[in-house]
């Protein structure tokens, strides 16, 4: 193979699981040339990542798409990989000239004879992977990648610098459902904890939308020793996380970011099975992670479902593992 297309057009984690096997592709083969279709908003994630050749801009909406496929005209490649696409990305297919292309999902729009079976549940990274080994690609480790420009890493720096933060704990507002988000309340709770108890600082982190929450914690906390950078560009943020001493997070998209930066994270997770979608060869104290508990019906009351589950998951039980991390890393 000398030139091949990856296409990863789903959610932030699903296109950072796609990076263990971007890294073994290159490495089984040094000379093809690796182009990768990615969502739009995580674009910048990619961007710097050494072993791929171009990236394209992957939109849901039907009327955009036209765009991408004008860009895809014309181009030849001798394997085209789906390593994870919703339905919509079949309006593509028109568009892509070349054959044939392999997935692993349960789609019925490309023949079945092109479909790498894997049977029962396991982790994203692990499909992606099983995907490339049809085609004698070795695996090389679990560990997902981010790669930063020199503006980005002045530029994290920079902001940390003005704020006098070293040691600082991630708190991660943001999910993509609102049933997945850890509630407002909870997190200013843990937050007061983290400072009485600590000489730890805190970062509100998040995508845009999370703006709004970050300001009601700011309001509330009234210290210099919190700061939001909720509206700073997506590598920005990734970069900050890089540098925290701890992240906490619900299961969602920077989730992965801290798991790939190697940061130490307390994941919270909800119905969702972490056996699929939670970390994947991460050592035991980088992730600990905390589950809904099903049998608690105490919090049921008047709130959503999701508000429900996630209500289950107590500041109690999140500050314990948070003590854990923190003392661990004063002690280092």
């Amino acid at each position: 193979m000398e030139k091949v297309l990856i296409i990863s057009s789903t959610g932030m984690g699903d296109c950072l699981w796609g990076t263990p096997g971007i890294r073994a592709l290159k490495k089984a083969l040094p000379e093809v040339a690796i182009d990768l279709i990615v969502n739009r908003p995580w674009k910048p994630l990619f961007e710097f990542n050494p072993h791929l050749n171009q990236i394209f801009e992957y939109r849901s909406q039907w009327y955009l798409q036209p765009f991408l496929g004008v860009q895809l005209l014309g181009r030849h490649y001798d394997a085209i990989f789906i390593f994870h696409a919703n339905r919509n990305f079949k309006r593509m297919l028109p568009w892509l000239r070349s054959l044939p292309i392999w997935f692993h999902q349960n789609f019925d729009w490309i023949p079945e004879s092109h479909r790498v079976k894997i049977d029962g549940p396991v982790h994203g990274i692990q499909r992606m992977l099983a995907l490339l080994k049809r085609f004698g690609v070795k695996q090389d480790g679990g560990q997902m990648e981010i790669f930063f420009n020199q503006a980005t890493l002045d530029k994290s720096q920079q902001i940390l610098k003005a704020h006098g933060f070293s040691q600082y704990v991630y708190l991660n507002l943001g999910a993509a459902v609102e049933s997945r988000r850890w509630m407002v309340d909870c997190f200013i709770e843990l937050a007061n904890r983290i400072l009485k108890t600590t000489s730890w600082n805190i970062v509100l982190g998040g995508g845009p939308d999370e703006k709004e929450r970050g300001r009601v914690i700011l309001n509330q906390l009234n210290t210099s020793r919190v700061m939001e950078v909720c509206s700073q560009p997506i590598l920005v943020n990734a970069n900050i996380i890089s540098k925290a001493g701890l992240m906490v997070t619900s299961d969602t998209g920077p989730m992965h970011i801290g798991f790939a930066m190697k940061t130490p994270v307390v994941a919270l997770f909800g119905t969702i099975s972490p056996k699929g979608t939670g970390p994947y060869e991460i050592p035991d104290h980088l992730c600990r992670i905390i589950k809904i508990d099903l049998e608690e019906r105490d919090y049921v009351e008047e709130s959503d479902p999701g508000e429900f589950h996630f209500r289950s998951i107590t500041v109690d039980k999140v500050w314990e593992q948070v003590e854990k991390v923190l003392a661990g890393n004063s002690s280092s």
